[in-house]
């Protein structure tokens, strides 16, 4: 419980109260980023304090929630000290989204030491526990507490809302900036009259009209879709999952003309159920 309690205050932290604007201009709210991450790593340990009946306060409240906020702060400036480097790469897409994974996988280990050192979580029980739970080891499903399971879903709606659309935002680059905010288009018509001949030519030009927005209807759609395939997956209807790619395909239709547009569709689809369907299993194999 004390480990998925600090996961999920670092989620919360890191994609509910971390604004668009703080994430492009990280520098200049490194310091507004952190102090969301002290207050929501420390009423996370003052909670587990009281429920956990620790001892010493200074060793399992303010060394660790210290502690995740520097380290915390490093990588962070570590990462933003490597995007500057990124910019001028031209798989800038691939090794931002590097990047993102390596930071995110940095946290967590960060977080596992801070509760093998300050809050005496046994991690390797804590590895042993995992396996059992995946079927991987003999014996049976260890016992699941009410709140350790609720934890566990939450973090897991987390990663495939917020965290799977951040991932797939980064994954398809510029194009999402724009795409995923496609409302329409128009045609214009360039028609020349030749003067030795009656025939005209015409040449058509067609432009893309986009409309900014804070929360796109594609990124709700997004949400829901991956939803819909855990729930489907959950209650075992897989073969369901096909009829959400062709429903979502229809509304589409008259754009898979443009062939950038139906591939960046088919990457971002693609993406978004594969992430949906690997914690659909996650779930299945841990709950049922």
């Amino acid at each position: 419980m004390i480990v998925l309690s600090l996961i999920l205050a670092h989620l919360v932290a890191d994609f509910y109260l971390q604004t668009e604007k703080m994430v492009y201009d990280k520098k200049k709210f490194l310091k507004l980023h952190l102090l969301h991450h002290t207050l929501v790593t420390i009423v996370t340990l003052w909670i587990l304090y009281y429920l956990q009946d620790f001892s010493n306060i200074m060793a399992t409240v303010l060394f660790p929630t210290l502690s995740i906020v520097i380290f915390h702060a490093l990588i962070d400036l570590a990462k933003m000290h490597l995007q500057e480097k990124v910019i001028f790469m031209k798989q800038k897409n691939g090794w931002n989204l590097a990047l993102f994974i390596t930071d995110q996988v940095l946290h967590l280990f960060t977080i596992l030491a801070v509760c093998y050192f300050f809050l005496e979580v046994n991690l390797y029980h804590l590895i042993d526990t995992i396996l059992v739970n995946l079927h991987m080891k003999d014996g049976m499903i260890a016992d699941k507490s009410l709140i350790g399971s609720t934890l566990f879903i939450i973090i897991m709606f987390i990663l495939i809302t917020s965290v799977t659309g951040h991932f797939i935002k980064i994954l398809l680059g510029s194009l999402t900036r724009h795409l995923s905010l496609f409302e329409g288009k128009y045609t214009l018509r360039d028609v020349e009259i030749s003067a030795t001949s009656q025939k005209s030519l015409s040449e058509e030009y067609t432009y893309m009209v986009m409309k900014h927005q804070d929360l796109s209807r594609g990124k709700v759609i997004g949400y829901l879709e991956r939803l819909l395939v855990v729930a489907l997956i959950l209650m075992g209807s897989f073969s369901a999952v096909g009829f959400i790619v062709a429903a979502k395909s229809l509304t589409r239709f008259k754009q898979m003309d443009d062939r950038d547009w139906a591939e960046y569709f088919l990457l971002g689809t693609l993406t978004s159920f594969l992430f949906a369907i690997v914690i659909g299993i996650i779930l299945k194999v841990v709950f049922w």
